[in-house]
C-alpha cells in the first residue's frame, strides 16, 4: 500500500537490518579478521609477502614495523566500514524463477502478503530519473571459513551475507548517503603495542529508520501475486486499490498450493 500510494520505494537503514542480523554491513563473519595474526611470522606466506612488499619501502622499516603498519591499515578499513553502515539504505528482493513456500511463510504476514514481480532492468529503469546514485547487486553468501582481509568498496560489505541466509536469494538496491558521515578515527591514536586505535569517536547521531526513493510504478511492477495462504477476497481488494490509483498491472492469486487436477 505504501509503495502504490506514495509511488516511492522504501529503503531500510542497514543499522535497522543489523538488529535482526548483527553481521549486516560488516566485512564478513569476523568483524576484524586480521586480528587472528600476532606477528609478521604468523601470516600465511602469500599475505606475508604482500605486507612486506607494500609496507617495507625503506631499509629502516623492519618486518615487524611493516606488520604494525599493515595492522593499522586494516583497523582503519574495518572501523570506517563499521561506521559507514548507518549511511547505507537497502531495498531487498528475492531472485528466483519460481515461488518459494518458505518465503511466503516468512515474509507474508497473516497470510495476506503479496509479491511484486519485477526484474533487474525494470528496477533500474524505474529509478533512473532520481538524483540519488543507486547500486543494484546480488548478495554473495559466504561460509564461516571464507574470511577476507580488506575490502574493495563500500558496497562489498552490504552485498555479503552468511550461508544461513542463502534461501533468501537476495538482490539489493543500495543507496549510500554521502551527505552525512561519521569519522570514528577523528582524533584517534594508534597504539603500536596493543595494535589497536585508542580514543575512537563515538557516533552520537540518531539512526534513521530508512528513506523513500521516487520510482515509476508502471515500469517497476510487471504483476502482483497474492499469497497462496490469503483469503479469497484479497485479489479483488488489491485490484480495486490498483484501479483507484490508476495502475494497470495484473493481479493474480498464487496457485502454489492448489490441489492437482484429477484426470477424468
Amino acid at each position: 500500500m505504501d509503495l502504490l500510494s506514495s509511488r516511492r520505494l522504501w529503503l531500510s537503514n542497514a543499522e535497522f537490518l543489523a538488529r535482526e542480523d548483527p553481521y549486516e554491513g560488516i566485512l564478513n563473519e569476523v568483524l576484524f579478521p586480521h586480528r587472528v595474526w600476532k606477528s609478521i611470522a604468523s601470516l600465511p606466506k602469500d599475505l606475508r609477502e604482500f605486507v612486506l612488499a607494500k609496507f617495507t619501502k625503506t631499509p629502516e622499516v623492519t618486518p615487524e614495523m611493516a606488520f604494525s603498519r599493515w595492522m593499522s591499515w586494516e583497523e582503519q578499513i574495518c572501523l570506517m566500514m563499521e561506521a559507514t553502515r548507518r549511511e547505507l539504505y537497502v531495498n531487498c528482493w528475492h531472485a528466483d524463477n519460481h515461488e518459494s513456500v518458505a518465503m511466503w511463510k516468512i515474509y507474508s504476514s497473516m497470510g495476506a502478503g503479496v509479491a511484486v514481480l519485477s526484474n533487474g532492468a525494470r528496477i533500474e529503469q524505474s529509478v533512473n530519473s532520481v538524483e540519488e546514485h543507486l547500486y543494484l547487486g546480488k548478495i554473495r553468501y559466504r561460509g564461516p571459513n571464507e574470511v577476507r582481509v580488506g575490502v574493495g568498496n563500500m558496497f562489498d560489505t552490504i552485498l555479503v551475507k552468511r550461508l544461513s541466509y542463502k534461501y533468501e536469494q537476495e538482490v539489493r538496491l543500495v543507496f549510500c548517503d554521502t551527505s552525512v558521515s561519521h569519522d570514528a578515527l577523528d582524533g584517534a591514536t594508534w597504539n603500536a603495542e596493543t595494535m589497536r586505535y585508542e580514543n575512537l569517536k563515538k557516533d552520537e547521531r540518531p539512526v534513521v529508520a530508512g528513506r523513500h526513493i521516487e520510482c515509476d510504478i508502471h515500469t517497476l511492477i510487471e504483476r502482483v501475486i497474492v499469497s497462496p495462504f490469503s483469503p479469497s477476497w484479497c485479489v479483488s481488494m488489491i485490484e480495486a486499490v490498483r484501479d483507484q490509483l490508476g495502475f494497470k498491472f495484473p493481479v493474480q492469486r498464487s496457485k502454489l498450493l492448489d490441489a492437482p487436477e484429477v484426470a477424468q
